[in-house]
């Protein structure tokens, strides 16, 4: 017998086998692993998945959307005769012209019937998955041996392990997701710099508190790549300045309201606002822009006590309600505290819970259905109501100016005139990030926060470089004078919240 000498031709060699995982962290992966003529292999498992999912009730909103989505493509293809029907056929052509191509270029097929193989179950939908790949692998060795190249895309860990103790190679879905290498090259928001006596000096001599600067060109190389709003150290042995960069000025200005001058002693010291002070640099840096009324967009990211979430609510109050005071001023006074946010505050959250247990059926309207998840604001908004002296929730209802919004329900909403705070956004999907970015007008304030810790990432469909948190950082650095981030550093919780982080 002679053997048939076979060519790819317009196929790569190349099968790609893509689990529900991949395919709901971005369901764009399915046109990009049909390109180039590569064959990807739909197995019957992910079909059953993607429809449970659709309809699960227990998902938050984007992984229903990511799998209805998927499922659309899928019906594209089958509407457009794309899917083939037999593998084996596809993987024994010696011209592979006459097999029916994407338009990406490559080819979509489904997976070949077979049993699981042990020792995994047949109930256990992982187990289908894995069996599944094995079954390829065989065929197309036993096709074409030692010309076909299988390969698992998942994100779920169990998945790839299971396919590295059956041999089967398997990896990580790439595309769409932040070429980042480590958490550590998530963009932070601020930078120290050592500069000298001349330059210290000089930043001093160029004007009166709030108003000093000194050109970006004064600290050398280290003020290359500096980015808008990006928060700046200025060190001199044991001398610091804090300072902000303006691009279009081309400098590093002072802070104009995170601190004051003290003109007795001749140093910055921090300003309080509602009873909160600034206890490092970089809590200096987040009060600074979360009260510049030029800078719509604040991100705050940082562990677990680095005291994102009561800044944001302080400054929040202070932005709409001023600080309490017992004078009365008359109608028309300037001197009373006006707020352009007159839509008031708008509090969100991903609802994600931190482990297994479901909450169930809340009762209650709307408010008290999603006021569990936004606890956190309302604990720091009555402490510094009691800080104040002053009920800031009871004097935000009464002007009908609190609202308590579910992430599931942007969809359509315009938020304008308004103080909007994120919380635990590293919950959040690729999705949320886009539905919640696209809300936001101009004439709102919007402070969003998080923690990139894998431990503080409650859903299992992100991972550090794939959450809205990171995203957002990443897609806004630099885009202007209205976006500011800062990457908090200390725990001020005390001894025993550091401790924890060992845990």
């Amino acid at each position: 017998m002679v053997e048939v000498a076979f060519d790819f031709g317009s196929l790569s060699g190349t099968i790609y086998i893509p689990d529900t995982s991949s395919l709901i962290e971005n369901p764009d992966a399915l046109d990009r692993l049909l390109t180039d003529g590569n064959i990807v292999v739909l197995l019957h498992q992910v079909i059953e998945e993607l429809g449970r999912l659709q309809a699960s009730r227990n998902k938050s909103d984007g992984v229903r959307a990511a799998a209805r989505t998927a499922t659309r493509k899928l019906l594209t293809h089958r509407g457009q005769g794309q899917i083939c029907h037999d593998l084996d056929a596809i993987l024994r052509a010696t011209d592979s012209a006459n097999v029916a191509h994407t338009p990406q270029g490559g080819v979509i097929a489904w997976e070949p019937d077979g049993p699981t193989l042990a020792p995994y179950d047949s109930v256990t939908g992982d187990n289908l998955i894995v069996a599944g790949a094995r079954r390829v692998t065989l065929l197309a060795e036993a096709a074409r041996p030692g010309k076909y190249n299988v390969v698992v895309v998942s994100e779920d860990s169990n998945v790839l392990l299971k396919c590295d103790a059956m041999g089967l190679r398997a990896e990580n879905l790439r595309f769409g997701k932040l070429e980042l290498g480590s958490a550590d090259e998530v963009y932070r928001g601020h930078l120290s710099i050592e500069v000298d006596e001349a330059t210290l000096a000089a930043f001093y001599a160029s004007g009166d508190a709030g108003e000093r600067k000194v050109p970006l060109d004064a600290v050398g190389e280290a003020g290359r790549g500096i980015v808008w709003n990006t928060g700046v150290v200025l060190t001199c042995g044991d001398k610091q300045v804090l300072a902000r960069a303006d691009l279009a000025a081309g400098e590093l200005q002072d802070l104009r309201f995170a601190q004051y001058w003290d003109r007795k002693r001749g140093i910055y010291g921090p300003r309080p606002i509602l009873g909160l002070t600034p206890r490092d640099p970089l809590q200096c840096f987040a009060v600074e822009f979360l009260l510049d009324p030029e800078v719509q967009l604040v991100v705050l990211d940082g562990p677990a006590g680095s005291g994102k979430t009561r800044m944001m609510v302080a400054a929040a109050l202070f932005l709409l309600l001023g600080q309490p005071t017992a004078m009365r001023f008359a109608n028309g006074s300037t001197l009373a505290h006006t707020s352009r946010f007159d839509n008031g505050l708008f509090l969100l959250r991903p609802e994600h819970p931190s482990s297994n247990y479901e909450l169930g059926f809340l009762p209650g309207d709307h408010d008290q259905k999603v006021s569990p998840w936004l606890e956190p604001f309302l604990q720091h908004m009555r402490s510094l109501s009691a800080l104040n002296e002053h009920d800031f929730v009871q004097d935000l209802e009464n002007r009908k100016q609190l609202h308590k919004l579910s992430t599931s329900m942007l969809r359509g909403l315009d938020i304008e005139r308004s103080v909007v705070l994120v919380d635990e956004l590293q919950n959040g999907d690729r999705h949320l990030a886009k539905t919640l970015m696209s809300r936001f007008c101009e004439t709102s304030k919007v402070v969003l926060a998080g923690c990139l810790d894998p431990v503080q990432i409650d859903n299992p469909y992100v991972d550090w470089r794939s959450n809205a948190l990171t995203r957002i950082k990443q897609t806004y650095k630099g885009f202007g004078h209205y976006v500011a981030q800062v990457s908090l550093a200390h725990n001020y919780r005390g001894p025993i919240s550091k401790k924890a982080d060992e845990l």
